[in-house]
């Protein structure tokens, strides 16, 4: 792994500890909020009236003269980015902070910032944080036995195939049914949510399972309610970002409009529209110029495209259609809406998959989580 994709993903597992904490003491969240033309928050809070602008930064070596500097810049970004009424709150991490340089940080900031909240945190679970509201948020180290017994890799399991069609149905309730074809109703338990979805009770266990080790689960709700649904949908969005694409471009032998190619391509290939295409039919198009996007989920697509009239594109041609597989082929055929005859992707899929894609992806992603997932996210709940 490259030094920068390790400080990345150092950075997120510090964030995403920080999110865990402050939410279950009570404090609502939000990310990366933009607060001028030139500044972005790392993370805003609040609770009972007291409003928090919090900057983190992260490095590898968790050192006290290395981490002294680095809060200093910290705290002068979060001055910089709190807006009116809301307290700057700068907090450094790295992988280790040995007790002794966290108790450096600490008499640093005490000593030339006083008034100052912030503080220090790891990835080995310690945290160390003074002013407004934060020492209850104070955590000691797990034990290094703790530590090494956690399953490596239980984060990813979070988004396998089966877990992501399960969790359309969990957001289901939230979203027009034709914009996601999924069950709609309250699930008491593994059982219930199984059935719903088609799949083992095992696997809806195991889904639940990690969902309430991360911390999205309202364990005081009388059926399965998520909660801090904006960062799972964040998390869910880099996850799916993070799957390689696997895509071919083709030519129809019989030129026509978009919609005429895609449709004779469903109606003898099979498969459904994606991308901005299935954006464009459930009314939420944005972008234009870009070719057709569908999905193939059955493995003989590609020979009977063959069969009926397209021909892979040569390099430098303009596809008429691009055809990619799925990585999460159960979650996208099982959630599939269908619209005017024609098959689409459903609209939490369309918005996982185009805000990765470089042709105005991030604007047309904005637009569906402005219109329809944005609102999930209001009360944090589900």
């Amino acid at each position: 792994m490259q030094p920068h994709l390790q400080e990345h993903h150092r950075e997120r597992a510090l964030l995403d500890a920080l999110v865990k904490a402050l939410d279950a003491a009570g404090w609502k969240l939000r990310r990366e909020v933009r607060v001028s033309e030139a500044r972005c928050a790392d993370l805003m809070a609040s609770r009972k009236g007291v409003k928090l602008a919090i900057e983190l930064k992260v490095m590898a070596e968790g050192r006290a003269d290395r981490l002294i500097p680095l809060w200093s810049q910290a705290w002068l970004q979060a001055q910089s980015a709190a807006p009116k009424g809301h307290v700057p709150v700068a907090i450094v991490g790295a992988g280790r902070i040995v007790p002794k340089a966290a108790a450096a940080v600490l008499a640093f900031i005490a000593e030339v910032a006083p008034h100052a909240s912030g503080g220090v945190m790891d990835l080995a679970g310690m945290r160390r944080f003074i002013g407004q509201k934060l020492d209850g948020l104070n955590a000691d180290a797990e034990p290094l036995a703790m530590r090494a017994e956690r399953p490596k890799g239980i984060r990813g399991q979070l988004f396998s195939d089966l877990n992501q069609w399960m969790l359309k149905l969990l957001l289901a309730p939230g979203i027009p049914e034709r914009m996601l074809n999924a069950p709609r109703g309250s699930y008491r338990g593994a059982s219930d949510l199984g059935a719903a979805a088609g799949v083992s009770i095992m696997s809806a266990s195991r889904l639940l399972q990690e969902l309430r080790k991360e911390g999205y689960l309202d364990e005081a709700a009388p059926h399965l309610r998520l909660v801090r649904v904006r960062d799972l949908l964040q998390r869910w969005q880099g996850a799916a970002a993070s799957q390689p694409v696997v895509e071919q471009a083709w030519r129809a032998l019989i030129r026509g409009r978009e919609h005429d190619v895609a449709n004779r391509w469903l109606a003898r290939s099979g498969g459904c529209l994606a991308l901005f295409s299935a954006a464009s039919e459930q009314g939420l198009g944005f972008v234009a110029g870009v070719p057709p996007y569908l999905y193939a989920p059955q493995s003989g697509a590609a020979p009977a495209a063959a069969r009926s009239g397209f021909v892979p594109a040569k390099v430098g041609e303009a596809p008429d259609l691009i055809v990619r597989k799925p990585s999460a082929p159960q979650s996208v055929v099982r959630g599939m809406v269908n619209s005017g005859g024609r098959s689409a992707c459903d609209i939490v899929q369309v918005w996982l998959d185009v805000a990765a894609h470089p042709a105005r992806g991030r604007e047309q992603a904005a637009l569906i989580w402005r219109k329809v997932l944005e609102p999930l996210c209001e009360s944090e709940r589900v």
